[in-house]
């Protein structure tokens, strides 16, 4: 088999940027105390997250082949057998995801959403408990899958993380998709791009607020000013993920 190609530039675009504000987001979230002014770092990117999920929904919808969700090999007994066969010998290849990365991608695509609302700060205890739970969940999840990766490294002698970078996997000519879409790839990452800038631009570290491109609405981040001697009555987790 020959290398062929399965991820265009948007898909690529969207998997590395999507990992570097979730590792960002947990990495402050779990790490730096949420009293420190570096703390609204958290939420700001959980939104980024939140935004390039967004524009991953579109891109499921109307992307390229293996980017749809349609594409995701999510039937139970697939997934339950492909799991089963990880452990005890090699698995099915598959072009675009596998089953066991489909569903991490599934539950990630899922959690966000679920971090973003239970951490704004308007449900009390109740949603901060459910914030805690989803983000121990989301990071479980993602050790989980890069687990996966590893091993499947190890068994097919496959580097597949390669893939997000190269877009280009072992395969048959007629599984490859017919374009990297670079012109596509530009507009994500100049639109992307310009509506997280204007993110952070919108980010006023002295009220701890935000204002979110394009919506209109103000979030609060957490504690109302450096040196606010009282915890904003929303408590601690004013943050996405």
């Amino acid at each position: 088999m020959t290398k062929i190609l399965v991820w265009d530039i948007p898909a690529r675009l969207f998997h590395w940027a999507f990992a570097a504000s979730l590792t960002a987001a947990m990495g402050i979230g779990f790490l730096v105390d949420d009293e420190q002014p570096l703390f609204q770092l958290h939420m700001l990117f959980g939104i980024v997250a939140l935004f390039l999920l967004v524009v991953r929904v579109v891109m499921g919808l109307v992307g390229s082949r293996y980017s749809r969700f349609a594409s995701f090999p999510l039937c139970p007994g697939e997934v339950v057998s492909y799991l089963v066969s990880a452990a005890v010998s090699k698995t099915k290849l598959y072009m675009g995801n596998n089953p066991g990365s489909a569903l991490a991608a599934v539950l990630m695509f899922l959690l966000v959403p679920a971090l973003f609302i239970s951490g704004i700060g308007f449900g009390g205890a109740a949603l901060e408990e459910l914030h805690e739970v989803c983000a121990w969940t989301l990071l479980a999840v993602v050790v989980l899958h890069l687990l996966g990766l590893v091993w499947h490294i190890l068994r097919h002698r496959e580097n597949i993380s390669i893939a997000m970078v190269s877009g280009k996997k072992a395969g048959r000519t007629e599984d490859a998709i017919s374009s990297a879409h670079a012109a596509w790839g530009i507009a994500v990452f100049l639109v992307g791009g310009l509506w997280i800038a204007a993110l952070f631009a919108g980010h006023n570290a002295s009220t701890a607020t935000v204002k979110l491109p394009g919506v209109g609405v103000t979030l609060q981040l957490g504690e109302k000013g450096a040196g606010a001697g009282q915890r904003d009555t929303r408590g601690r987790d004013h943050d996405d993920d």
